[in-house]
């Protein structure tokens, strides 16, 4: 990764996301308060994979940027714990699984561009006292 730029930033997860079979970079940019989570696409490698430089930069990835993947209330106050998971429901496309400031847990379904907002906040058998997510 770049060595510059990543103290406001948390990685959320590196899968394939947009649905090209090449995996992309997910994370959280608490530099933007008009991005809070960004998708950087990633670039395929010469053996299969992604190019490992076009995930550490924007201005190397495929679309030579970073785009919006979800706007405001995902910053580092208001989700503390954000991890992206694998497919949880099916879909094709790897999902999110967060925690609000009090440990409500909350699974969310990705999308291959944005996400895709349908929250169903669960915190069931004292998930809330878990430490990590995954």
């Amino acid at each position: 990764m770049s060595a510059t730029g990543w103290t406001a930033k948390d990685i959320v997860g590196v899968r394939d996301i947009s649905g090209d079979e090449v995996p992309d970079l997910l994370f959280r940019d608490n530099a933007d308060l008009n991005r809070t989570l960004a998708l950087r696409k990633g670039k395929p490698g010469p053996s299969g994979g992604a190019d490992l430089n076009s995930l550490a930069t924007a201005s190397a990835s495929e679309g030579a940027q970073d785009n919006t993947y979800a706007t405001t209330g995902w910053g580092r106050a208001a989700i503390p714990m954000v991890l992206g998971t694998p497919d949880a429901n099916g879909d094709g496309v790897p999902d999110i699984c967060a925690a609000n400031p009090i440990g409500h847990q909350y699974p969310m379904r990705g999308g291959t561009t944005q996400w895709l907002g349908d929250a169903s906040g669960r915190d069931e058998d004292d998930w809330h006292t878990f430490r990590t997510i995954g």
